[in-house]
């Protein structure tokens, strides 16, 4: 079986919190999101044998305990990623997905043949709200995204509802990109949105400090990142809507908010 192969990362400790992983790093997205890092892989194509993955998964079997599957978007490549995670399971390791949300009907197949074990899904703006999704995917910057932002809205709460619907471990998070989506009012309405949708304040939410050095949109390079203290306060402010959040930065990793002392 082939695939559009972008990199891997043999071992890490930051794609999925706890745990140590093989990340392998798929290519294609239908997305076009202005402070995308990894937008190398929209516009090349590398096609390998599956086997070459399984060969690297092998490679790193006995330091890592899971493969997550990021891009990109890998579940465009649904029948792909089925085959590498039916291996994975095999051979006793956990399997985790990276994914913007779009393909909810991948992930169902996905939970009803067992292969996952948890999805992290990017909100990336408010979740009722089809213009600022529309920024934040890339239809106000680029002529070759033609998505509806109202679908892509209805697929991403159509997928956060699937997985808390299956009981399997799910991970929200959004991408702080200062002057872009990061305002005290995006993430407010961003959080309250998920409270909105999933009826529960208890959903893992994570800040992510977003670095634009490298973002596709030329314009964003110069954005300064927001500091550790400012994304504390952004998540102090999410705190009416939802409580287990998490603030992942370049300063001190992944971290649980205890809202006492923030």
């Amino acid at each position: 079986m082939k695939l559009n192969y972008g990199s891997s990362v043999p071992i890490s400790t930051i794609d999925w919190h706890g745990h140590v992983s093989v990340v392998f790093f798929l290519r294609g997205c239908p997305f076009r999101c202005p402070y995308c890092q990894n937008h190398s892989l929209l516009f090349e194509s590398n096609v390998v044998d599956t086997s070459v993955l399984e060969a690297e998964i092998k490679k790193s079997r006995p330091f890592v305990s899971n493969v997550v599957f990021s891009g990109g978007e890998p579940l465009m490549q649904k029948d792909a990623v089925k085959h590498l995670a039916g291996f994975a399971k095999k051979i006793g390791l956990l399997v985790g997905i990276h994914t913007n949300g779009y393909y909810p009907h991948v992930m169902a197949e996905l939970m009803e043949e067992g292969l996952v074990d948890k999805f992290f899904i990017d909100v990336k703006a408010p979740l009722d709200n089809a213009e600022d999704y529309a920024k934040a995917i890339g239809c106000k910057d680029y002529t070759d995204i033609h998505i509806d932002p109202q679908l892509v809205m209805e697929k991403v709460t159509e997928s956060i509802n699937l997985v808390l619907g299956n009981n399997v471990e799910l991970e929200l998070r959004t991408t702080i990109i200062r002057d872009f989506m990061g305002s005290s009012d995006d993430v407010c309405n961003i959080a309250r949105s998920i409270s909105e949708l999933t009826g529960r304040k208890d959903v893992v939410y994570v800040l992510q400090q977003g670095f634009a050095e490298n973002a596709m949109l030329e314009s964003l390079r110069d954005i300064k990142p927001l500091s550790r203290d400012e994304m504390l306060e952004l998540a102090d402010l999410t705190h009416e809507f939802l409580d287990n959040i998490y603030v992942r930065t370049k300063e001190k990793g992944n971290e649980k908010v205890n809202f006492e002392s923030v």
